[in-house]
């Protein structure tokens, strides 16, 4: 005789025609359900043999927490992720407790295969590092009743928090600091609709620029990479016309970028300031040193555990957003304005 099948969610979404959601809401008592149907939905989970995942008690108690992290993010050292990641691993050490990372690969992202639950059946909740496709999301929201914390990406979803950089604001001062060194011809690099962080980044950059009413620059974007074909590697096409600056999307960006300036001939910052995002670390030839936005990672690490472990433990509801914010590293890659753009 096989192996009876468990019921999911879905299932009993799909028995009542409710959303997942609703069923969620009702079986955790949350309010926003009407009690007959909250009634109803109670009533088939039991007929359908519907079990929830076990609560360990809140007290002297030792909780698995599932991270999830796309492999595109991590493929290449150092990582950002990782880093949050490792940060992450610490924390719940520190509070006695135990993480299980799942790095996701392209295949499982799509789904070009039925999804399969990767974490252990006790997993108390989920962390999700980065941007993952929402047809992934969704599988998981399908398959795990238990709390949900996004890390540095943020969606619709009420049922779940979302701890975050601050790339609209950093990418803003970013831009604002090389304004004040004079630079008015400036160039956005990154693909704006590869990521939400990315898209993000690209409007601080705009904002900045609308302030000080410049218009041109607006639209002058360099593109990084091709995400929407699944190519996450960075590469870049010089234009043919420099600007006075580069603002990057991120410290990789502006490592590559600058190695290609000066593979050209073009100095750094002599000729052509550059400022990327993320504090890398970036290996740079010489004594080169990227102006920057350091994020705060022991911040973001802290925040999305505690909240993630007060939502397993039932002390809060989710709060939607928090924004971290982080501070500019100055390094030496911007120089002040020069009298015309140099040419190729």
């Amino acid at each position: 005789m096989g192996q009876r099948k468990k019921v999911k969610l879905e299932d009993i979404a799909e028995k009542v025609g409710v959303s997942i959601v609703t069923v969620s809401n009702a079986l955790k008592g949350k309010k926003g359900v009407g009690e007959e149907l909250r009634e109803k939905i109670s009533r088939t989970a039991k007929e359908m043999g519907y079990q929830s995942a076990p609560r360990e008690k809140k007290n002297g108690v030792s909780y698995i927490i599932g991270v999830v992290v796309a492999e595109r993010y991590v493929k290449e050292f150092p990582s950002f992720y990782m880093d949050i990641y490792q940060r992450i691993a610490g924390e719940a050490v520190k509070k006695g407790h135990l993480t299980v990372l799942e790095v996701v690969t392209p295949e499982k992202e799509n789904l070009d295969r039925p999804f399969e639950p990767f974490l252990e059946k006790k997993t108390a909740g989920l962390l999700l590092i980065g941007e993952l496709k929402k047809e992934y999301i969704q599988a998981i929201r399908a398959n795990y009743d238990i709390p949900v914390v996004c890390v540095d990406y943020y969606d619709v979803y009420e049922d779940m928090d979302y701890i975050i950089t601050d790339g609209f604001g950093g990418m803003t001062q970013m831009t604002e600091f090389l304004l004040e060194q004079g630079h008015r011809d400036l160039m956005f690099v990154g693909t704006p609709t590869a990521t939400k962080n990315i898209t993000d980044r690209y409007l601080g950059y705009c904002k900045a620029l609308e302030k000080a009413g410049i218009k041109k620059a607006q639209a002058q974007v360099l593109p990084d990479r091709d995400f929407v074909n699944g190519d996450y590697r960075i590469d870049i096409e010089l234009p043919e016309r420099l600007p006075e600056a580069f603002v990057c999307n991120c410290d990789k960006t502006a490592a590559i970028l600058i190695e290609k300036l000066m593979s050209r001939g073009i100095r750094v910052p002599e000729d052509v300031s550059v400022v990327g995002f993320d504090d890398y670390k970036a290996q740079l030839t010489g004594d080169l040193k990227v102006t920057t936005y350091e994020n705060d990672e022991k911040v973001i690490a802290q925040i999305s555990m505690n909240t993630l472990l007060k939502r397993i433990e039932g002390r809060r509801n989710t709060s939607g957003v928090r924004i971290v914010e982080g501070s500019m590293v100055e390094g030496n890659t911007v120089g002040i304005r020069r009298t015309q753009s140099v040419g190729r």
